[in-house]
């Protein structure tokens, strides 16, 4: 055969290149099986050619790597294929790889890069190649050359499970494939920014806030695209729900998770017809936790790593160690450890921070914590097609909240002593047979949160409260991909159910000298309630071509909450006894002078008498409590479609459509009592309050781009507009019950009309290995409804004392850039990041004063050198200008922390 008459197989190599023209002669010659076809497209099952497998890990991409050392190339089929690879150094020495140039599909790519180099490897049904295979060729695929050295596995995972890639701070590329609002903050940006609290990685996601208000506490309240609480987000740990909640000034959702075990962070700031976004109104957060692939090198048995970390400015100690053992082929169990010291810091020096009740000179009060935290799961590959993951997180929490009375000078402090302990079990049995019909997904999972508060120093100094949430659910899918005489259709369908459990109890109760029980003033805010949701879903997503994908989805979500709630209705007095009133006797009619009359006598007129009585005797007045009884359900079809095209390999435009529905959570359901020990009469539940529904509108473009100025350099860019309109908003409102027609309580309310939301988000990074430079743009405008109804019919602004203690609005801009170079071979890492952000000015709320914050810009600076592929040292300087400041969505009178310095070792084994 000719090399001339298979040219056009390969028009896209680099034709300035005679060793690339060579190189892609051999090829052809070697992988043409007849004059008819490609092998790699066409190859027959006992050809021993990689076959094409579907889904996004299979579709074609266009590659652009040189001949060069095997591990070089092996980092740049990684990132030009969005598949996370592994391969020792020891393993990759002396060897040289393949130039591959065009478009392939990544198992193409990398049997043309391992071509004729004596490797051995083979593609498994769970997408995971293989070097040094002994399996036998009907088995699997495999592509073998006689006398090939026989090296450590080289493990391949990708689509959704990658962890790392070529975008922004090591975004894998699947996120700039995707046509949804999406993000993913990778294990590479969690290892290269050591953190006080998980919350501070969201902090440079495109739309992405995490909620300050209650900053003292380590719980993460998640805010996008201005939309937080409640469950509006649905906030996650591998896919177990976290529905926690606690009334506070500020944020009241929280989730507890620590860093030292999340392997990724995956973002949509919309929902979907799929699982994760039953009951919620704007997106998720799913925390995704390590795997035993994370741990164990390729080739080898067990694996695992240690983390320390310490700094300056109370950053006390951050460590952890987690490992994992493959005990046979097919199963494995990993573990791990952590251990968080951080003590109460200083905060910026230059500027000025308008409270003084929360500090001691420069000090924030009782922003320490100490936090212990753990991870144990087990991996089996039960069958040749059904995976069964076990698993459990633990984080135990403890810190200090609280402040002085009104400023530091009186030395009045409140404070109270905290411990959260959260316990997440997930359970999930994956099955993947040799059919396109079948790829379930089934997932159980039980999550329990305990919060034991204690105060000290202020009226409710009563003994502990705890405050529990217990969140059963689970979830159930299948996709069935079909490829019809139209196109490639593929239909995924399941459905997803939960149950939160709220429970309140306090230790020892909360009574008044004159009798009246106050213990509501510590339970009712957050009460105790339970609340099913169920959904059920399908998506239809159709390819007629290579450059259009329509996709589809309706689910229809419902829900019930019901229970009892307690109301202090108006005044009263109970009779405590009763006392007896003596009889009277009657008395006669009495005149003077005495008889004869003179003209002018006068008489006093005779008493019947009365007979003897008792009276009540009562007791102090107080609040008459009522039992006021909810029971809500509802349901709503919730419809989304997605239209994406590929006008170019580098480019897709999409648009998409969605529905939200978000019901009452307990919180919101039950809510009752008062405020801080003053009245038991301030809340009352609302047994009409609708749910929360939203329509959003989305358009946006992925662009995905290599050897655009050097062979090895990679672009990834990804900005999406959006507009959401929300009816019957929940917030707070003055109201009157059927209990009390004089008392006004404060009580959840739909608010009238209509609450907009529009903006967009920019994500985007150019990497050319020896320098990269990437940043984000969020633009936002939010436009809240401001009035309700109430039951009178009246229409009630909530700006004039009639409710909304305060909404939280994210700020207009927020602009990051990131930028750093690559020198010795990448083993050193230097960078710098400014973060820009524009004032915050909540719209709405009695207390808008203490969240209204001007705007601030922040300096950080961070390298990292490679010792060896198996350690790693890192530094980071935050807050480089020693700036005073209070993060966006936050509090004025919580400070950000001043200039901080970190060093961290990562040792893998």
């Amino acid at each position: 055969m000719a090399c001339v008459s298979r040219s056009t197989i390969f028009n896209k190599i680099n034709e300035r290149s005679a060793n690339v023209r060579r190189i892609a002669c051999l090829l052809a010659a070697i992988v043409a099986v007849d004059s008819a076809s490609l092998a790699f497209a066409q190859a027959p099952p006992d050809s021993g050619i990689v076959q094409v497998q579907g889904g996004d890990a299979a579709a074609p991409r266009n590659f652009n790597i040189p001949a060069q050392p095997l591990g070089a190339a092996l980092n740049a089929f990684g990132r030009q294929s969005g598949l996370q690879v592994t391969l020792s150094a020891a393993t990759s020495r002396g060897l040289t790889s393949n130039a591959v140039n065009g478009s392939f599909t990544p198992e193409q790519a990398l049997a043309l890069m391992l071509r004729n180099t004596g490797i051995v490897f083979r593609v498994t049904a769970d997408r995971t190649a293989i070097i040094g295979t002994t399996a036998s060729p009907a088995a699997e695929a495999e592509v073998y050359v006689p006398g090939a050295t026989q090296l450590d596995p080289l493990v391949i995972s990708g689509g959704r499970n990658a962890i790392s890639g070529s975008g922004y701070q090591g975004t894998p590329d699947w996120v700039y494939q995707a046509p949804a609002a999406v993000s993913v903050i990778s294990r590479e940006a969690i290892e290269s920014s050591p953190s006080r609290n998980a919350r501070d990685l969201l902090d440079n996601v495109a739309g992405v806030y995490a909620n300050r208000s209650e900053a003292q506490n380590p719980g993460i309240s998640v805010n996008i695209r201005g939309l937080q609480d409640q469950d509006r987000i649905a906030t996650m740990i591998d896919g177990a729900r976290q529905s926690f909640q606690r009334s506070a000034h500020g944020a009241t959702q929280r989730t507890y998770v620590d860093t030292a075990f999340i392997r990724a962070v995956d973002i949509e700031k919309s929902t979907t017809s799929g699982v994760g976004s039953a009951g919620a109104l704007g997106g998720s957060v799913n925390f995704r936790t390590l795997l035993a692939e994370d741990l164990i090198a390729p080739g080898k048995q067990y694996g695992g790593q240690v983390n320390l970390t310490t700094g300056t400015n109370q950053f006390n100690f951050d460590g952890s160690t987690a490992a994992a053992v493959r005990l046979s082929d097919r199963f494995s169990v990993l573990g791990g450890i952590s251990y968080k010291n951080i003590g109460a810091y200083d905060i910026g020096k230059n500027g000025t921070i308008s409270s003084a009740a929360t500090y001691a000179g420069d000090v924030l009060l009782f922003s320490g914590q100490e936090v212990r935290s753990g991870i144990l799961k087990a991996e089996g590959q039960v069958t040749e097609d059904v995976k069964v993951t076990l698993g459990w997180v633990r984080n135990d929490s403890r810190f200090n909240t609280g402040n002085y009375d009104g400023a530091l000078s009186t030395g009045n402090l409140h404070k109270a002593t905290e411990g959260v302990v959260n316990n997440t079990f997930t359970s999930a049995l994956d099955r993947k047979p040799d059919s396109d019909l079948i790829d379930l997904k089934a997932r159980f999972y039980y999550n329990n949160l305990r919060n034991n508060r204690v105060e000290e120093g202020s009226i409710l100094s009563t003994g502990p409260s705890n405050y529990v949430m217990a969140t059963l659910g689970g979830s159930v899918e299948n996709t069935s991909s079909f490829d019809t005489a139209l196109g490639a259709l593929a239909l995924n369908y399941g459905m997803e159910a939960f149950n939160d459990d709220g429970k309140t109890v306090l230790t020892r109760g909360f009574v008044a000298a004159d009798g009246t029980d106050y213990s509501n003033t510590l339970s009712g805010g957050t009460p105790s309630g339970k609340r099913d949701i169920i959904s059920g879903f399908g998506n239809a997503k159709y390819a007629p071509t290579d450059w259009l994908t329509v996709s589809g989805g309706l689910r229809y979500d419902w829900y019930h909450a019901a229970g009892t709630a307690t109301v202090y209705g108006d005044t009263t007095k109970d009779i405590i006894g009763y006392r007896v009133i003596p009889a009277v006797p009657p008395t006669p009619r009495v005149c003077w002078p005495s008889p004869p009359f003179p003209p002018n006598f006068r008489c006093t007129e005779g008493t019947p008498g009365s007979p003897a009585t008792t009276e009540p005797i009562y007791g102090p007045e107080y609040y008459k409590r009522h039992n006021v009884n909810v029971d809500n359900s509802g349901g709503a079809l919730l419809p989304s479609v997605t239209i994406a095209v590929k006008p170019f390999e580098w480019l897709q435009p999409f648009v998409k459509y969605s529905k939200s529905y978000r019901p009452p959570t307990i919180m919101e359901s039950f809510l009752n009592g008062g405020h801080d020990g003053n009245s038991v009469t301030e809340y009352a539940p609302n047994p009409a309050l609708r749910p929360e529904r939203g329509e959003t509108y989305e358009v946006g473009a992925n662009v995905s781009s290599n050897g655009i100025l050097t062979e090895r350099d990679t672009f990834r860019f990804k900005a999406v507009g959006f507009y959401r309109e929300i009816v019957d908003y929940i917030s707070f409102g003055k109201i009157r019950t059927a209990q009390s027609d004089v008392l006004p309580y404060t009580s959840y309310v739909n608010l009238d009309g209509v609450t907009r939301m529009k903006g967009i988000e920019v994500e985007a990074n150019y990497d050319a290995r020896f320098i990269y430079i990437g940043g984000t743009i969020t633009r936002i405008d939010t436009e809240l409804a401001d009035s309700f109804t109430s039951p009178a019919g009246r229409r009630m602004p909530i700006n004039s004392g009639q409710g909304a203690a305060i909404i939280f609005e994210q700020p207009k801009l927020r602009v990051t850039l990131d930028a750093g170079v690559r020198l010795f071979e990448e083993r050193l890492t230097l960078g710098g990041r400014i973060t820009d952000v524009s004032k915050t000015e909540p719209a709405l709320g009695s207390l808008r004063s203490g969240y209204d914050m001007p705007g601030y810009r922040v300096y950080d600076i961070y390298g990292s050198y490679a010792f060896d592929p198996m350690t790693k040292l890192r530094f980071s300087v935050t807050n480089l200008t020693d700036v005073a400041y209070a993060p966006a969505v936050g509090a004025n009178f919580y400070a950000a922390p001043g200039r901080t310095a970190t060093v961290s070792l990562n040792y893998k084994f």
